[in-house]
């Protein structure tokens, strides 16, 4: 049987028409390239000019606020009490920002002290200003294309808490003084003719002591005005008794004040909760001193339920040699969220404030140059006395009182939490 020879399959080598699909191919694909560039180039510089003009409107913006609170700190503004500032800080004027000789943009700015304060404002205290700096690029006319950015906050001042006390001496509640006590409002006029002593109860004075105010025109001491549940009469004696109690709070501290103080000592670190003692082994710093209550947080009011636990107020003694400061006076604030006792030869310049009753026990010569005000907001009385060999003298001085002798500036600056940005662009 014959067999035919085996074949073997030899593949064809001829590629001839392959060229022309992968030639089309690599135009499609550099087509669609060309294309898509085309269409980035027509898109990406109107996407990165809106960029930067968003981003340059921000800047504008942010140097609103720095105008606002520039012209804040000069006073060169004026924000009554529940409104708006006076032009150009009410939003009616653009302030144009060039670069060399072309003009980039604009902000306008609104400052506002909306107190009493009104809900969802970031503007609670009489020491705090609402800030709304729009920034616009190149100008806030029917230009096209445009952007703008919209930035709001909150600046704050602790030494605009000061409300200029009404006396050497002023307690919500009754007041008694004793010992080889002088209490003189007589030496400085700064602020007002002042009285010696406010209390919205009555005043007790033993025969020793001395009190002398500058609204009634004469030297002669402890000359006693009733002002009968209302506000302090004009040229008032030296001892003013029976004050109204909302005649008084134009005076006190709202929480919302209170708040805008233990923010600025938790910043300085000056910061104390619960029961402290002031002494030779633990110094009392210049400044605002703050002692909180124990658990942090305000003194509910009178009335208000559910009371906050008498545990849960400071309590503060002040011993010798406390001051700090190597002079051995001690220079600021002390705010005291309860009670505080003084007994010692104690010297300050500044104010005192105690959110319940104070205790001042005169070992040796104790002085304070400013102003004490006592707010008895669960106990009734406040005590001044001076033992046998003790002098007290508290002496008004507005400067003092205001400034913490020194220790507590006029300074502006952002309350932390409240910047926001309100806008990212608006065309």
């Amino acid at each position: 049987m014959n067999r035919s020879p085996s074949r073997r399959f030899v593949p064809s080598r001829d590629e001839r028409g392959v060229a022309l699909p992968i030639a089309m191919l690599a135009l499609l694909l550099l087509s669609v390239l060309v294309l898509g560039f085309s269409t980035l180039a027509t898109t990406e510089p109107p996407i990165a000019n809106g960029q930067l003009m968003a981003s340059q409107a921000r800047a504008l913006a942010e140097a609103g606020v720095e105008r606002s609170i520039w012209a804040i700190r000069t006073n060169n503004i004026s924000s009554p009490a529940g409104r708006t500032a006076a032009a150009p800080y009410d939003g009616s004027r653009l302030f144009p920002v060039s670069v060399g000789a072309m003009t980039m943009g604009g902000f306008r700015v609104t400052v506002t002290n909306p107190f009493p304060p009104v809900a969802g404002s970031a503007c609670r205290s009489a020491a705090e200003r609402c800030v709304r700096s729009v920034g616009w690029v190149p100008g806030d006319g029917p230009t096209r294309p445009r952007a703008h950015q919209t930035v709001a906050l909150a600046v704050t001042n602790p030494q605009a808490l000061f409300q200029d006390a009404p006396a050497a001496l002023a307690a919500r509640g009754q007041l008694q003084a004793a010992g080889n006590t002088v209490i003189d409002s007589r030496s400085d006029l700064s602020c007002g003719r002042k009285v010696g002593t406010v209390a919205t109860g009555t005043t007790a004075l033993q025969a020793t002591v001395g009190v002398y105010g500058a609204a009634d025109l004469n030297n002669t001491p402890n000359q006693v005005t009733s002002a009968h549940n209302g506000q302090i009469p004009p040229g008032a004696g030296d001892v003013v008794t029976d004050v109204g109690t909302s005649a008084f709070d134009h005076y006190a501290w709202t929480d919302d004040d209170i708040n805008v103080l233990r923010a600025y000592a938790r910043a300085h670190g000056t910061y104390r909760r619960g029961t402290v003692r002031f002494d030779a082994s633990n110094k009392m710093p210049n400044g605002v001193v703050f002692v909180d209550t124990v658990s942090g947080n305000n003194i509910s009011r009178e009335g208000v339920t559910p009371a906050t636990p008498a545990g849960d107020l400071a309590l503060v003694s002040v011993g010798m040699d406390s001051p700090a400061d190597p002079s051995g006076q001690f220079r600021g604030w002390l705010f005291v969220n309860g009670s505080l006792s003084i007994s010692a030869n104690f010297a300050m310049r500044g104010l005192i404030y105690a959110q319940n009753d104070l205790s001042y026990h005169a070992i040796g010569s104790v002085g304070v140059s400013g102003a004490i005000i006592t707010r008895n907001i669960r106990d009734a009385s406040t005590t001044i006395d001076a033992g046998a060999l003790g002098n007290a003298t508290i002496a008004f001085d507005c400067q003092d009182a205001r400034t913490g002798g020194g220790t507590v500036p006029s300074s502006w600056t952002v309350k932390t939490g409240t910047y926001r940005e309100l806008c990212d662009s608006c065309s």
